[in-house]
């Protein structure tokens, strides 16, 4: 590398607080640019590669979004993206790793919830496993059941922590989905859909729940106010490259409501917000 180019490269990431600059010509990793390395807690490496790769291709075709209100991927790439991830194994096993990093920083809310009432839950769109091999981790009473595509969930069989105490369901949430559980989990699942397909698989969820039991939903709550908050760029970017949106906390109010469940309490933690939800009954419809 050209020396005097690769400082001014390294003095521009120091001001973004990647990188430390000691000394004339010397650079560190700050705490922040540590979580780009691979074998971190919490990792971004993999989410960093998913943005520098098809993501940053689609977001070349925005406009394409913001003239229809249609994803962008799917005019860049040809296809809608779980389609074209389907195909592509290795994109597929990156996208997965991506998710993973993020995994525990999305969890303080839903790891700190008091879980002495439940025996089993059912994680909707699980992936390779990894909230719920974590959740399973912290909490020794519980058991769980991965549910995803049918090819998702033959990956993840071997996955840690869920051997012995996790069944493996593979379908279709726009189908049905697995009943029998105290507590359904849906972690960044519904933001990948606009309104009318999270209406539907929250629908699904409805038939498959008891009266008593609770949806957890792990998501994004943007502010109802004009102050910055990472999520609204998150909704832009969803819209691209999905079509599906973040929401606001009376947006998702609404959104349960239609699907079958009525909001009972929102936790917003640093990285994400934990909403909780109950059935909508026969009574609770009479009552009102």
């Amino acid at each position: 590398m050209d020396a005097d180019a690769l400082e001014r490269f390294l003095r521009v990431l120091a001001a973004e607080e990647l990188l430390v600059e000691g000394p004339i010509g010397t650079f560190g990793l700050s705490l922040v640019g540590a979580e780009l390395c691979r074998d971190v807690p919490g990792s971004l490496h993999h989410f960093v590669e998913l943005m520098v790769g098809e993501s940053y291709a689609a977001w070349a075709g925005a406009g394409h979004s913001l003239r229809t209100g249609e994803p962008a991927f799917a005019s860049v790439h040809g296809k809608p993206y779980f389609a074209w991830l389907a195909d592509r194994p290795e994109d597929q096993r990156r996208f997965n790793d991506g998710q993973a990093g993020l995994v525990e920083r999305r969890l303080e809310p839903l790891l700190d919830r008091d879980w002495s009432s439940a025996r089993t839950v059912v994680d909707v769109g699980g992936g390779n496993g990894r909230l719920l091999s974590c959740l399973l981790a912290r909490q020794p009473h519980l058991r769980g059941v991965l549910f995803d595509l049918p090819h998702v969930v033959d990956a993840a069989r071997t996955a840690d922590g869920l051997e012995e105490r996790c069944e493996f369901a593979g379908g279709d949430f726009f189908g049905e989905v697995p009943r029998g559980g105290d507590v359904y989990l849906l972690a960044q699942i519904l933001h990948d859909w606009d309104d009318a397909a999270a209406v539907k698989i929250l629908r699904r969820c409805r038939a498959a729940i008891g009266p008593e039991g609770r949806l957890l939903v792990v998501e994004q709550v943007i502010r109802e106010d004009g102050r910055p908050h990472p999520a609204k760029q998150l909704d832009l970017h969803m819209l691209v490259m999905l079509g599906g949106r973040e929401r606001t906390e009376s947006a998702w109010r609404r959104l349960l409501a239609e699907g079958g469940f009525a909001l009972d309490s929102v936790t917003v933690a640093a990285r994400s917000a934990l909403i909780e939800a109950r059935p909508i009954t026969h009574q609770d419809e009479e009552e009102r």
